[in-house]
């Protein structure tokens, strides 16, 4: 009982975190739009399409790695297997338990490595990818394009991931269970 009670308070943060996440980020956008207005059109765009495709790779990335635990998981419940009070009483120190474990580890290993392997490859984060580089291009083409504008578009993710860390680490450190 006091498990379930004690899960539900971290789930209720988590969604809190997840909405202060996309504050972050979107008051760091405002600033950059702000900026790139006053700036002009050209940094506008370039900020604004740094920030979208950064934002795209990251929200996909998140979600193929999402799939990819989940898959992983999976796995590992189905390969699970409860060893009974016998096995317990026969075998004190998992002796058997550990050759069985090592003819297995190769099959294992080669699971995980395409379970891993499917996430690195996701459809989600090449589809970001791919956008990111249309987008890139697109801008390239039209004449648009400028350097540091993008990077300032592109920066506003990686700065707002790493401010909610810290906040989240400070608000963990200061957190008492």
């Amino acid at each position: 009982m006091s498990l379930v009670t004690n899960t539900i308070p971290k789930i209720k943060r988590k969604m809190i975190n997840i909405k202060y996440i996309v504050a972050v980020f979107l008051a760091l956008n405002l600033l950059v739009v702000l900026l790139s207005l006053y700036m002009g059109f050209d940094w506008f765009i370039n900020t604004q399409i740094g920030f979208a495709g950064s934002f795209v790779i990251t929200v996909f990335s998140l979600f193929s790695y999402k799939k990819m635990v989940e898959n992983r998981v999976s796995l590992t419940d189905e390969n699970f297997i409860e060893r009974d009070t016998i096995d317990k009483i026969e075998d004190l120190h998992d002796l058997y338990e550990e050759s069985e474990q090592r003819t297995s580890k190769l099959k294992e290993n080669a699971k995980h490595l395409k379970t891993s392997v499917r996430g690195f490859f996701s459809i989600y984060r090449v589809i970001g990818y791919a956008l990111f580089f249309i987008s890139f291009l697109t801008l390239v083409k039209s004449g648009h394009f400028a350097f540091l504008p993008f990077m300032i578009g592109v920066s506003v993710t990686p700065l707002g991931t790493l401010i909610c860390g810290i906040f989240s680490y400070m608000c963990d450190k200061n957190r008492i269970d």
